[in-house]
C-alpha cells in the first residue's frame, strides 16, 4: 500500500511534464510505465464496471472484423492505444479504493501546467519549430507542455471550477487561459459561468465575464493563430468533420477498426492523423454504431 501511494505521488508529480515525458522513439511515455506498476501492484483489488467492458469488447470486435484491412504490426500499433485507455481506467476503482481525494491533485495538475506554460510564452513563444515534430506551429501561443492550446484551454477552465475564484490561482490560470488564443476554450469557460450562476445561484462567477473585456487588449504580434476572428481554422474544423462524415459512410455498424484512421488519411505522419476533431465521430468512425452505443453508455 505504501509503495501505491509514492507511485501515486510520482504519477502526478510527473503529469505536468505532458509531451516532454515521452520516451524517446517511442508511443509510450513515463506515466504509462507508473500506471503500469500501479496496475501490476494492485491487480487482483481492480474490478472495472461492465461499461467499460462492453466498451472496450465493441473495439476489440471493431478490430477483428477489420482483421484483413490492415497488416500484424498495424494492427498491433493500433490496439496500443486501447490498452492505454484501459490501464488510464484502472486508476477509478484504484483511486475509489484508496479513498483518494482527487480534487487537489488536479488543482495542482492544472495550476503547474498554467505556471509552465507561461515560462514557455515568456521564454520559448515561437514554438513554429515544433512543425518539424510533425505538430502544428504556433506562433506566441501558450502551448505549455502539452502543445495543444484548445486542450489546454479546457483544463485551465477545470482549474478555475476547482480553485473557486481563490484569487492568486485562478488569476494565474486566466491569464494562461487568454494566452492560449483558444475560442473554444473561451465559449467553455463562458458556459461554465452561466450554468454556476443559473444553477447554483453562484453570482461571484459573474467576475469572471470581466475577463472577456481584455479579449481585444491581448498582444497580437503576428500570425494566423493570434487572430480571434481566425477563419482558418474553422474551415479546417469543418473539412474534418466533413472527412469523418465520409470515414463513417465505409463501415457504419462495425467502424473501421478502434484507433486506424491514420491508415485511411494522407496526412499520415502528422499527430492529428489518428483521430478526429470530434470525439463522437472519432467513436462512430472507428467502432461504428456498435461502439457508439457502448461509448455513450460509459
Amino acid at each position: 500500500m505504501k509503495l501505491t501511494k509514492i507511485l501515486i505521488y510520482l504519477l502526478f508529480f510527473i503529469l505536468p511534464f505532458g509531451q516532454l515525458e515521452r520516451l524517446p522513439g517511442m508511443p509510450l511515455y513515463l506515466h504509462d510505465l507508473v500506471i503500469l506498476l500501479l496496475i501490476i501492484l494492485n491487480f487482483k483489488f481492480l474490478k472495472l464496471p461492465r461499461p467499460i467492458w462492453l466498451f472496450v469488447s465493441a473495439c476489440l470486435l471493431s478490430l477483428i472484423i477489420n482483421i484483413f484491412r490492415f497488416s500484424f504490426p498495424e494492427l498491433l500499433f493500433s490496439s496500443l492505444y486501447l490498452i492505454r485507455w484501459l490501464a488510464y481506467a484502472c486508476l477509478l476503482p484504484l483511486f475509489r479504493r484508496l479513498k483518494l481525494d482527487l480534487k487537489p491533485w488536479l488543482k495542482y495538475l492544472c495550476l503547474a501546467l498554467a505556471v509552465l506554460g507561461l515560462l514557455q510564452y515568456l521564454v520559448i513563444p515561437d514554438t513554429r519549430f515544433l512543425a518539424s515534430l510533425n505538430w502544428d506551429d504556433h506562433y506566441y501561443r501558450l502551448i505549455s507542455t502539452v502543445f495543444d492550446p484548445n486542450f489546454l484551454g479546457l483544463i485551465f477552465v477545470l482549474g478555475l471550477i476547482l480553485f473557486n475564484l481563490q484569487i492568486l490561482p485562478s488569476l494565474i490560470l486566466l491569464i494562461a487561459l487568454l494566452l492560449t488564443y483558444s475560442r473554444s476554450s473561451y465559449l467553455s469557460l463562458l458556459a461554465v459561468i452561466l450554468a454556476y450562476v443559473i444553477l447554483k445561484k453562484k453570482f461571484k462567477f459573474l467576475l469572471l465575464i470581466l475577463v472577456f473585456i481584455f479579449l481585444p487588449f491581448l498582444p497580437r504580434p503576428g500570425g494566423e493563430g493570434v487572430k480571434l476572428e481566425r477563419v482558418f481554422s474553422i474551415n479546417q474544423r469543418l473539412a474534418n468533420y466533413r472527412e469523418g462524415l465520409q470515414l463513417i459512410k465505409v463501415s457504419p455498424v462495425f467502424g473501421l477498426g478502434f484507433n486506424t484512421l491514420r491508415y485511411f488519411r494522407q496526412d499520415f505522419v502528422s499527430h492529428a492523423a489518428a483521430g478526429l476533431d470530434s470525439s463522437l465521430l472519432f467513436v462512430l468512425a472507428t467502432t461504428g454504431i456498435v461502439g457508439l452505443l457502448a461509448y455513450l453508455n460509459l
